[in-house]
This record gives structure tokens, sequence and C-alpha cells, in this order.
């Protein structure tokens, strides 16, 4: 089956809902949120991070107009989306592919196209955080030549609005999620 990997614009109102429940279910999937989580309504937010970002899918079908398989955020420098960028970094956000479609190397070619797309902009290097427990993504993000950066390791507490709070290490009370960082340069 052919795909094809596109930008989605803000107005694209169907594909913006297919592709927010599309992250939450990978999210849920995973077992990394449950349902009540407070970060489930920024997974399903995609009209946010295609306003503030590059929101990037890759669709089934020559023309891309298949069902959304996968989707990765490239927030670029000076964005609200930003966590981790600093400068002129690039930073990925919220890879996450269909459950149904995993294994088929969807990841690698959706993070491919956001690195080619940052590098056209300019991108003297591109960071990311993930959680601790996604043993999977640090595998691929290592295997595509990003490097850990502990300086870039970060712990937060979720709140009820869906916000999260950064605390250090030290003062990280139960139930906080550590996140690691990664970067990887041109």
């Amino acid at each position: 089956m052919a795909e094809r990997i596109r930008t989605v614009a803000p107005d694209d109102t169907s594909r913006l809902a297919e592709i927010g429940q599309l992250t939450a279910l990978a999210y849920l999937a995973d077992g990394l949120v449950d349902q009540a989580h407070p970060y489930i309504p920024q997974l399903r937010d995609a009209r946010t991070r295609a306003q503030e970002a590059e929101l990037l899918v890759m669709a089934d079908g020559e023309k891309g107009d298949g069902t959304i398989v996968g989707t990765i955020t490239l927030v670029g420098p000076g964005s609200p989306l930003v966590e981790v960028a600093q400068g002129d970094e690039f930073e990925l956000r919220m890879l996450a592919v269909s459950p149904l479609e995993r294994g088929r190397g969807i990841g690698a070619t959706l993070t491919r196209a956001a690195l080619d797309m940052a590098v056209e902009r300019g991108a003297g290097r591109v960071v990311l955080s993930t959680m601790d427990s996604m043993h999977t993504a640090h595998r691929l993000y290592e295997r595509m030549g990003f490097q850990r950066r502990e300086d870039l390791d970060w712990v937060v507490v979720d709140n009820r609005d869906g916000t999260t709070t950064r605390v250090t290490a030290g003062d990280a009370p139960p139930g906080s999620v550590r996140l690691l960082g990664y970067d990887w340069t041109p």
C-alpha cells in the first residue's frame, strides 16, 4: 500500500479530529496514560499543534487521502509548544503510530521527514524528550542517530488542567514523570 507524508493545516477540521484521536489512542494503547489522564486533551488537540508548529502525518493512499496511520509534530524556535529546545533548535513532539500499523517503519519514516524539514528550515540541532518508560522510542531515536543528553532530562508533575509543572528530580513527588532528553545534529 502506498503512503504519503504531508503537513496538515489548522483548518483541516476532519483530519485534525482524526489526528487527535490517533495520537491519544497510541498513548492509551501503550499504557502511558489512561482516559482520565490530564494529558489526553493535549494529545487530542491537533489544531493547536497545526497552528503553532508543523503537524506531519502519514496517510494511506498515493494522494494521502486515506486513513492516517501516524503523526509527528515539528516545533520550531519560538513556538509556545517548545519544551526543551533552546535558541534556534527545533523539537520533535508527539510521535504517534496507529497500534494496528506498527512494525512497518512508519515512526522512522515520519521522524526522518521531520528531520529533513527541520534541516531545510535551518536547524543546527533537533531535540526531543521521551518518557523513561518508552523503550521502543528510545531504540528508534538511537538507531536514527540521536544522542542521549542527560542535561536535557526533566521531571514533571501532571496538573488537572492538562498542563505540567517541572520539578527537580530530588523534589519529585510520587506519580511524577521522568523525561529523557535526546539531540540530533545534521
